[in-house]
């Protein structure tokens, strides 16, 4: 027994290495075809086989009907506000400041191939659900990639955020593998066996499980977050992997691929990659800090949880600094009318400052807060890339 529980972690970093390199290789001819089948095989040995639910009841082109508050219900989320100076600082997720690539299925029409993404495998369709545009699997398997600016490698320090939805128990379902060309460098399964983040690069493999309530039917937060060869990946506010350094033997990361290996018509969201941020010493050396991880829900103004790395970051620099005030003013996209975007950002920046002095035990009497709607973008509106940096808040020292 003692010698299967040695070999155990090994024998499941050998399953996602098959069932990725099946996801990430060509398909034509027949060798290709058997390979397939036997990385099939692999992988649903390793998950958890429940597949006897019925599929999500979303449909193609009809929306289900959302909550009253426009929100989505409490048991499909992971996101919230509460006490998020408690939040544990494992989590240290700073999401980066120069958007490459955003995409909310906004743009598309409801049935549809996303425009933004390459197919590689599989069936894909824009999808609605509780008022959000998801873009959703109806194969049994997939391969697809976001259209990325050309690079020859990703930048130094970059962030990946996805949100991931399945409504039924399904195996592993959502796999993101770093690529060089078509080579894997690294890859992340979500959930294995259940409710685990299996991550795996060269030798190291890690195989964590995420705290919390059932993993099916609710909207999770999926996170990446590199520091030159360092990755971490966190779901929700839980680091499950904290990789120092990644296999180098195949090449620098170039691109991604995203599998999405159920029945269950298993969908993601809000996929946004952005470049930065280098950590630095100050955060207010230029005198104004512009960041996009102070989270809210659509519409909102109750900071979300996932801010705390932020927040607590600004607790400290005021701490240490008891002699500085600071300004905070929100900023929207220009969707929707303009004297509720105006509105909003005043609210959002209150509840900012609000936090800080609630939870944070910074005097409330050192911010002074205001709202500029959507009249100082900083990029352009008519693109998605464009509309996530907008939304944004800014500190500054007064």
């Amino acid at each position: 027994m003692t010698g299967f529980r040695k070999v155990l972690p090994f024998v499941l970093a050998l399953l996602v290495v098959t069932a990725v390199s099946a996801a990430t290789v060509s398909r034509a001819g027949l060798g290709d075809k058997l390979k397939k089948k036997a990385g099939d095989t692999a992988n649903k040995a390793a998950g958890d086989a429940l597949n006897k639910a019925d599929p999500s009841k979303t449909t193609t082109g009809e929306s289900t009907a959302p909550p009253a508050d426009g929100k989505a219900a409490p048991a499909e989320t992971a996101s919230g506000s509460g006490d998020i100076s408690g939040v544990s600082t494992k989590f240290d997720f700073v999401p980066g400041d120069k958007v490459l690539f955003f995409d909310d299925f906004t743009r598309d029409e409801l049935g549809e191939f996303p425009a933004n993404w390459k197919l590689k495998t599989g069936t894909f369709e824009v999808a609605e659900r509780n008022g959000e545009r998801w873009m959703r699997c109806t194969s049994s398997d997939s391969d697809i990639r976001m259209k990325l600016p050309p690079m020859p490698e990703l930048p130094e320090y970059w962030t990946l955020e996805l949100d991931f939805f399945c409504d039924q128990p399904s195996g592993n379902v959502l796999t993101v593998t770093g690529l060089h060309d078509e080579t894997m460098v690294w890859n992340a399964v979500f959930p294995m066996s259940g409710r685990n983040l299996a991550f795996t690069t060269g030798e190291i493999f890690s195989n964590t499980p995420l705290d919390g309530p059932d993993v099916w039917g609710r909207v999770h937060h999926v996170m990446f977050m590199a520091r030159g060869p360092a990755l971490k990946v966190y779901v929700d506010r839980q680091r499950l992997a904290n990789v120092p350094e990644i296999n180098p033997e195949p090449g620098a990361p170039n691109g991604f691929s995203f599998r999405l290996w159920s029945d269950r018509q298993p969908m993601i969201t809000n996929v946004r990659f952005a470049e930065g941020n280098k950590p630095v010493a100050d955060p207010f050396a230029d005198g104004k800090l512009v960041t996009y991880g102070i989270y809210f829900d659509s519409g909102s103004d109750v900071v979300q949880a996932e801010s705390a790395p932020v927040l607590r970051q600004i607790a400290a620099y005021m701490e240490k600094s008891p002699a500085v005030k600071v300004e905070i003013t929100g900023h929207t996209d220009n969707q929707g009318k303009e004297d509720e975007n105006l509105d909003l950002s005043k609210r959002r920046a209150a509840a900012v400052a609000k936090v800080l002095s609630d939870q944070f035990k910074i005097a409330a009497d050192r911010f002074k807060t205001d709202g500029m709607g959507d009249t100082r973008p900083v990029s352009d509106n008519a693109r998605a890339e464009g509309r996530a940096m907008n939304r944004r808040v800014e500190f500054t020292k007064l």
